[in-house]
């Protein structure tokens, strides 16, 4: 197999024993909630203008992070972790009880909070621990035995540190709605929940990651990892604060934390910047551009962050616009770039590996319909652009355009990956190769 066939991934070549049926369940449900929460969001956007706490829009924040976001990160970790860490999967007859426990806590957890029963908030958030205690478990075995360990590794210890926190508060908030024993401690759970969640989780898990996949997937060869070791640091030190500052209410620690994050946040787009520039695969592709787009979306929302806290008062519709701009301008964006590489790595290998050299095959690239994925990129950005301010300012009309451009761009992301997978034999024998 050529690097020209396999779509020039040769950091990738081969799965190390991981079964297709272990991450590609979940990347396709992830890319199916994204579509779906990109539906939802221009009607249920409006209503998180006005009570940021009613149930559908508690629901549509966790389509997104639980649903697509989160989905995706647990199959796609189980898929390069072996192969940043030079390792085979540990415990993996977890792998598979771990997908249908998770599915189905989100599932309930989601139903919860659209109908507002606090009982299928308990039983989808114990179900989701469940399932997050298995993934755990696989993963932390699997870096532990790493015969390797690159700077990525670290982001995903860490990583994996923040997501045992912020399941564990979500299920306490859970908890909260049926026996009322947090009182207004609650008002303190929440920010702890959504910085975790946001910053710890996330944002580890997808800075790491991108030092291995940016180097791969642009050919970036003799790169230090020094800044690298700074902005772990930094992001960390300032998760840390922040989350401390709000749980007790510490203005300046808070502030000190966010200022940290933001320092973060632009070194990091430094030495991405770098990265790029001594990449040996010269044209940029839609991934490519997906991740800068994110990360201006990355370094916006931290450097606002500070600014929002100290004057956080006279804007009130703040918390909206930057969990926007964080969520789907960052994370998600971030994810649908690598899902246009990644699911179709998984899907020709498996596909069309074994043909090589006995017919002619597609290459990899040719997989992903090229002009559709792009309009999606536009889509996203132009409607992120219209939404953020719109936002901020309250405007009624762009809100419904901008989330419409969103919610349309996530549709057509889904179909297009969805499309990829089309290529497989549906075959049980596929899903245990």
């Amino acid at each position: 197999m050529t690097d020209q066939q396999a779509g020039g991934l040769p950091g990738m070549m081969g799965r190390r024993g991981v079964p297709l049926g272990v991450p590609l369940p979940f990347l396709v449900t992830g890319i199916c909630l994204a579509a779906l929460a990109g539906l939802l969001l221009p009607f249920v956007l409006p209503e998180a203008l006005i009570n940021r706490g009613q149930p559908h829009v508690l629901a549509l924040v966790h389509t997104v992070t639980l649903g697509w976001l989160t989905m995706t990160i647990l199959g796609a970790s189980q898929q390069l972790t072996p192969v940043i860490a030079v390792t085979p999967l540990r415990f993996k007859a977890l792998a598979p009880v771990v997908y249908p426990l998770y599915l189905a806590g989100v599932l309930v957890l989601l139903g919860g909070f659209w109908l507002f029963l606090p009982g299928l908030l308990a039983l989808g958030g114990s179900l989701v621990i469940v399932a997050v205690l298995g993934y755990v478990i696989i993963l932390a075995s699997t870096l532990f035995q790493a015969s390797k360990r690159p700077l990525t590794v670290f982001y995903l210890f860490a990583a994996l540190l923040y997501l045992c926190l912020v399941v564990s508060l979500g299920l306490t908030a859970a908890l909260n709605f049926i026996y009322g024993f947090l009182g207004l401690g609650v008002l303190l759970i929440l920010p702890l929940h959504v910085t975790l969640g946001v910053a710890g989780w996330l944002t580890n898990t997808l800075i790491g990651v991108s030092y291995t996949l940016v180097r791969l997937f642009a050919l970036v060869h003799d790169h230090d990892d020094r800044l690298g070791w700074a902005v772990l640091g930094l992001l960390n030190v300032g998760i840390i604060g922040l989350a401390l500052g709000l749980l007790e209410g510490i203005t300046w620690l808070a502030l000190a934390g966010a200022i940290s994050l933001t320092l973060s946040a632009w070194l990091f787009g430094w030495d991405y910047w770098r990265m790029l520039r001594h990449r040996r695969r010269r044209p940029l592709d839609v991934t490519q551009y997906h991740g800068l787009a994110a990360l201006l979306c990355f370094i916006s929302g931290a450097t606002a962050l500070p600014i929002a806290i100290t004057v956080g008062s006279a804007l009130t519709a703040w918390p909206v616009a930057l969990l926007l701009c964080l969520l789907i301008g960052w994370t998600g964006q971030s994810i649908v770039g690598y899902l246009y590489k990644i699911v179709p790595f998984l899907v020709w290998h498996s596909r069309y590996g074994p043909l090589v050299g006995h017919q002619k095959v597609p290459l990899m690239r040719e997989l992903v319909h090229e002009r559709l994925a792009w309009a999606c990129f536009w889509l996203l950005n132009g409607g992120l652009v219209l939404l953020l301010p719109a936002v901020l300012l309250s405007w009624e009309g762009l809100i419904c355009l901008g989330a419409a451009l969103v919610g349309i761009s996530l549709v057509g992301a889904a179909i297009n990956v969805l499309s990829v997978v089309r290529h497989l034999e549906w075959k049980l024998s596929t899903l245990r190769s």
